[in-house]
């Protein structure tokens, strides 16, 4: 018997673990495949019974699909389209935008005022082009959506909203 064609006992003992590595390997990679075929389309699903604000903020405004609201859960998709960062902010107050306290030292919202009562925050500012979402709930009532870093609102960065 010719000694190269015969295998090596090393070789022998060494294709089981082959095999059973090759094994889990095409195990996992049907389980990814399946998992992705399973995920809804779209990538993000919104709440059951909440409903969809878009909030564009830009250089120097704030646009909203409504202004008029059904009281309820609400997600806001809320877009930076400015060349710089902004914030969304929301408080349920009676008073207009336009008569809200203000600091006048940094030209912005006084968010500690009791005449305001907080209902959204973006927590931090967006950069430019990037969006997020805001959850909250909306009882009916008065509210007003500002961005508030310095000088924002006074550059007419606000919006009236009516919750009914």
């Amino acid at each position: 018997m010719n000694p190269a064609k015969q295998p090596r006992p090393s070789d022998l003992s060494v294709a089981p673990t082959v095999i059973a590595v090759m094994s889990l390997l095409l195990a996992c990679a049907v389980a990814a495949i399946v998992s992705l075929e399973t995920r809804p389309s779209g990538g993000l699903t919104i709440p059951s019974g909440s409903h969809v604000v878009h909030v564009d903020e830009h250089d120097f405004g704030i646009r909203m699909s409504q202004a008029t609201l059904p009281a309820g859960n609400y997600v806001f998709v809320d877009t930076n389209h400015g060349p710089s960062p902004h914030e969304l902010v929301m408080w349920k107050t009676s008073l207009p935008a336009r008569h809200i306290p203000l600091e006048a030292a940094e030209h912005k919202v006084n968010e500690d005022s009791p005449a305001l009562e907080s209902a959204l925050d973006s927590g931090s500012s967006l950069d430019p082009g990037e969006t997020r979402l805001l959850t909250t709930t909306l009882e009916r009532g008065h509210y007003v959506i500002v961005c508030n870093l310095p000088g924002h609102f006074m550059a007419g960065m606000h919006v009236d909203i009516t919750v009914t």
